[in-house]
């Protein structure tokens, strides 16, 4: 019943059913737990039905163009929406994208062995929320504070040659870079495993610009690319690695360490209250570690629930 639920709303999306004049603006970075709205945009799902996706090369970008007016609708982290939310948006998550389960990895040079050799060590993390919240529980797990080692800030597609020149000797990065870092006989150091429901990507709207009815038309269509996705793998799999720039073994890298945000996973995290949960630590985490000015109300952004209401 919910499947035919969203089959209907998506066609009356395809059929020019939208509520507004202009297009509203999807914000993202190149990331295979976004892909399902990749795969939309590649059918030509979006367009139809009131949506733009627009790229950034970073997450960073993403937030940037969100605080400056140019975005309706984001996919981002869990903490990197509290920060957006810190800058008086107010936002609703509309669903999980997908959870991090080994995606998100920290690679390090011999002779080191685990995150705690890291102590005076130089790593290498991209400039970005995400970055910052991965170093931070790094530090936790090692023992480590942030002044007993050197952080490098450095975009992922540098970290490679960075570690082949040796001046660094870790790096916060993707699974997908793993074949080349462990090629130049780097170690997997930790990874979001280790982290369990911490690092969850979500689909976010302003509620000021995006109607209930967009945000249910939205929903539908993420669920719908997604099943497209599950039912022509050999095909969609082709479509993302040219969208997203990816080969054959780094796309299966990274979707073997994602746990995608279908419907039952939503559902799930809804209501049993999980995703509820991981707001909340991460919520007070940032605060303690000043990666927040003050509290949120965090539950606001959960106010409509799976329903979009």
């Amino acid at each position: 019943m919910r499947r035919l639920c969203l089959l209907v709303l998506l066609c009356s999306a395809l059929f020019g059913c939208s509520d507004n004049t202009d297009d509203l603006r999807i914000g993202s970075n190149r990331w295979l737990g976004y892909g399902p709205l990749y795969v939309a945009d590649d059918l030509r799902w979006l367009e139809p039905s009131g949506f733009r996706l627009l790229e950034y090369p970073s997450s960073s970008g993403v937030l940037r163009a969100f605080r400056n007016g140019l975005l309706d609708a984001a996919m981002l982290t869990v903490d990197e929406t509290l920060r957006l939310m810190a800058n008086g948006h107010d936002l609703e998550i509309l669903l999980i994208t997908d959870i991090s389960a080994g995606a998100d990895v920290l690679y390090g040079m011999p002779p080191l062995r685990e995150p705690a050799d890291l102590r005076d060590k130089r790593v290498g993390v991209e400039d970005s929320a995400l970055g910052a919240f991965f170093l931070a529980r790094m530090l936790d797990r090692a023992g480590l504070r942030h002044d007993q080692l050197h952080v490098v800030s450095l975009p992922v597609q540098e970290h490679r040659s960075a570690m082949q020149e040796g001046t660094l000797d870790a790096v916060i990065t993707f699974a997908s870079e793993g074949p080349a870092l462990q090629a130049l006989g780097a170690r997997r150091l930790m990874d979001s495993r280790d982290l369990p429901n911490e690092i969850i990507d979500v689909l976010v709207v302003d509620r000021t610009r995006v109607s209930p009815q967009a945000r249910r038309r939205l929903q539908a269509l993420w669920h719908e690319s997604l099943a497209r996705w599950r039912q022509s793998p050999d095909y969609i799999d082709g479509v993302l690695m040219r969208r997203l720039g990816l080969d054959e073994e780094a796309l299966r890298l990274t979707r073997e360490g994602l746990l995608m945000g279908d419907l039952a996973l939503n559902r799930q995290f809804y209501e049993s209250g999980q995703l509820l949960k991981s707001l909340h630590w991460t919520h007070d985490y940032q605060l303690e570690r000043a990666l927040l000015a003050g509290p949120l109300d965090y539950q606001r952004l959960l106010d409509c629930g799976v329903s979009a209401c």
